[in-house]
């Protein structure tokens, strides 16, 4: 029976952990690498049809984003109220205009008269 120095020993348990760790890395370096996705048919279709969905729901949200932006834009009665006081407009023209009571359009006229 041959014996073996600690040092050839050594060298033997060297070279097994670079063939081990180069094993290790090839096979991380196969499966790091791209594959190819196939889909069938029904598949395909399937994501069209959940692609056109999202597409008309981003249409609609489109729609009401604008409409919302364009809401916002108009202005709510009692600044419109406002600015006919300030044109000198009686409180009966501004309820009626700005749909609101006579009471109210009183009320803003009697605060907002004079000022500019």
């Amino acid at each position: 029976m041959q014996s073996f120095t600690w040092q050839e020993l050594l060298i033997g348990v060297i070279v097994a952990l670079a063939f081990y760790v180069t094993e290790l890395l090839v096979f991380l370096g196969a499966s790091g690498r791209k594959k190819e996705i196939r889909f069938d048919r029904g598949e395909i279709e399937d994501l069209k049809e959940a692609l056109a969905e999202l597409r008309a729901q981003q249409g609609l949200m489109q729609k009401e984003i604008e409409r919302l932006r364009d809401a916002s834009d108009t202005p709510a009665p009692y600044a419109q109220a406002i600015r006919m006081v300030r044109q000198g407009m009686g409180p009966a023209e501004i309820a009626a205009a700005c749909d609101i009571s006579k009471g109210e359009a009183e009320l803003i006229a009697s605060l907002h008269r004079g000022k500019s």
